[in-house]
C-alpha cells in the first residue's frame, strides 16, 4: 500500500471503527451521564467548581457533559481523542501504524466489554428508555433472565409491564420475592429517587414526581443537572406552579446547549395562567411521603390519582404479601371474575368461598385441582417447579 494513502487511511478507519464499536457498546452510558451532569455559566457553578478537586479536569469533562444529549457526540469525542493518540504516537512508531491502531482499538473494546461498563450501560439503557416510556426496549433489556442476575432490574420490568396493561400476567416470570420487588421504597439513592419519580408520573402524581426528582438532583456533585432540571419544568409546568417552571427555566438556560430547550419551555411557562400553586385542590397537592408502598397507593386513590394502572399495582402487591382476603375484597361483588387474567383466578382459586370459587374459569378450577394434586406429592421446594410463573408456585414455594 502507498505510505501516504496509509497515513491517511490508518486514522480514519480507527475512527469509524472505534465511533461504531462505542456507540454499539457505550451510548446509553453517555446519555445519562449527561442526564446527570452539569455546567451553567452562573457564579454558584464556578465558585463549586474552583472549591473542588481537579478544576480544570472536571471543568473539560462538565463541559463536554452537555453536548451528550446528542447520542452521537460522545461516541465521536472518544474516537476523537482515540484518533488523536494513535496520531501522537505514530510520530515515534510509524513503522507500526496498524498494529499500533489495533491495539488501541482492542484496549478501547476490551474496556467496554468489561463486566462493570456493560452493567453500567445496561443499567443506563433501562434508566434511559424508561425516562421516554419506551417499555418495549426496557423489557429487552430487564428480561426474568437479567432479573434473576440482577434483581434491582425487576422493578423496572413490573413498571414496563404495568403501562402495558400486562403486570398480572407477568409479574411471577420474574424472581420476585416479595413487595419490595415492585418498586424501590425506601431505596434512597440515585436510582431510588429516579425510579420512584418514574412511577409517580405514570401513576399521575406530579407532585411525589416532583419531589423525587428534586431528590435524584440533590444526589448529584452540584444538586441539580440538565436532566432534573429539564424533569421539574415538565413536571412544574403539568402542576401549574408557574413560578417555579419559570424559576427552573432561568436556570437551565444558563446552559449553553441547553439554551434553547429552556427559552422553548418558557413559551409554555408565560402562557400560564397566573394563580398560586397554594390554590390547587386537594388532589393537586396530594403529599406522599411514606416509604410503604400499599399506604402510598391508597394515598394516591384518595387523591383521585387510582387509574386502572395503579389498581394491578396495588392487587399485585396484595399477591406478593400473600394478602388473599384483601385481595379478594378489592374486587366488586358484580366482577366477571372469568374475564379476569389467569393469575388473579389462581390467586382466588385458594379463597374459601363458593360464591367466589362459582364464578371462576372452570379450566383454572381444573388447574388447580392438578396442582394441589401434584403439589401434595412435593418431596421438597428445591425439586422441580410444578408450574413455573403461576401464583400457585409463588405461593406455596416461594421464599
Amino acid at each position: 500500500m502507498n505510505s501516504r494513502l496509509k497515513n491517511r487511511l490508518v486514522p480514519l478507519l480507527l475512527f469509524v471503527a472505534v465511533f461504531v464499536a462505542v456507540f454499539l457498546l457505550l451510548r446509553y452510558t453517555f446519555l445519562q451521564k449527561e442526564y446527570f451532569g452539569l455546567f451553567l455559566n452562573t457564579p454558584d457553578y464556578w465558585t463549586d467548581l474552583w472549591n473542588g478537586p481537579h478544576p480544570l479536569w472536571t471543568l473539560a469533562g462538565d463541559f463536554l457533559s452537555q453536548f451528550y444529549r446528542l447520542s452521537w457526540v460522545g461516541p465521536a469525542l472518544t474516537a476523537l481523542l482515540a484518533t488523536g493518540c494513535f496520531l501522537l504516537l505514530r510520530l515515534f512508531l510509524k513503522r507500526f501504524q496498524i498494529p499500533l491502531a489495533a491495539v488501541i482499538f482492542t484496549a478501547l473494546l476490551v474496556a467496554a466489554l468489561l463486566p462493570k461498563a456493560r452493567e453500567r450501560e445496561r443499567w443506563a439503557k433501562v434508566e434511559y428508555a424508561s425516562l421516554h416510556m419506551q417499555w418495549d426496549k426496557v423489557l429487552s433489556v430487564a428480561t426474568p433472565e437479567a432479573s434473576a442476575e440482577d434483581r434491582v432490574l425487576i422493578p423496572y420490568a413490573l413498571l414496563a409491564h404495568s403501562e402495558r396493561g400486562t403486570l398480572p400476567q407477568n409479574m411471577f416470570r420474574y424472581p420476585v420475592l416479595g413487595p419490595e420487588d415492585i418498586d424501590l421504597e425506601g431505596e434512597l439513592t440515585r436510582h431510588g429517587y429516579y425510579f420512584t419519580s418514574l412511577v409517580n408520573e405514570c401513576m399521575g402524581c406530579t407532585n411525589e414526581a416532583i419531589h423525587n426528582t428534586f431528590q435524584a438532583a440533590c444526589t448529584t456533585p452540584y444538586g441539580t443537572s440538565f436532566g432534573t432540571l429539564r424533569q421539574l419544568i415538565k413536571f412544574n409546568i403539568a402542576s401549574g406552579n408557574k413560578a417555579m417552571a419559570r424559576k427552573y427555566c432561568d436556570i437551565l438556560e444558563k446552559s449553553p446547549f441547553n439554551a434553547a430547550t429552556a427559552r422553548s419551555a418558557r413559551k409554555v411557562v408565560e402562557a400560564m395562567p397566573e394563580r398560586s400553586y397554594l390554590d390547587h385542590g386537594p388532589s393537586d397537592t396530594a403529599a406522599v411521603i411514606t416509604h410503604n408502598t400499599i399506604r402510598n397507593l391508597r394515598l394516591l386513590a384518595g387523591a383521585g390519582y387510582f387509574n386502572a394502572a395503579a389498581a394491578d399495582r396495588y392487587r399485585c402487591l396484595l399477591l406478593l404479601q400473600r394478602d388473599l382476603r384483601s385481595f379478594a375484597s378489592s374486587f366488586p361483588p358484580e366482577e366477571d371474575l372469568t374475564a379476569l387474567p389467569v393469575t388473579y383466578q389462581q390467586a382466588l382459586c385458594l379463597i374459601s368461598d363458593r360464591d367466589i370459587q362459582r364464578r371462576l374459569s372452570p379450566a383454572v378450577l381444573e388447574s388447580f385441582n392438578q396442582y394441589m394434586q401434584e403439589y401434595n406429592n412435593l418431596r421438597s421446594k428445591e425439586d422441580d417447579p410444578i408450574l413455573p410463573g403461576s401464583f400457585w408456585e409463588y405461593y406455596f414455594l416461594g421464599y
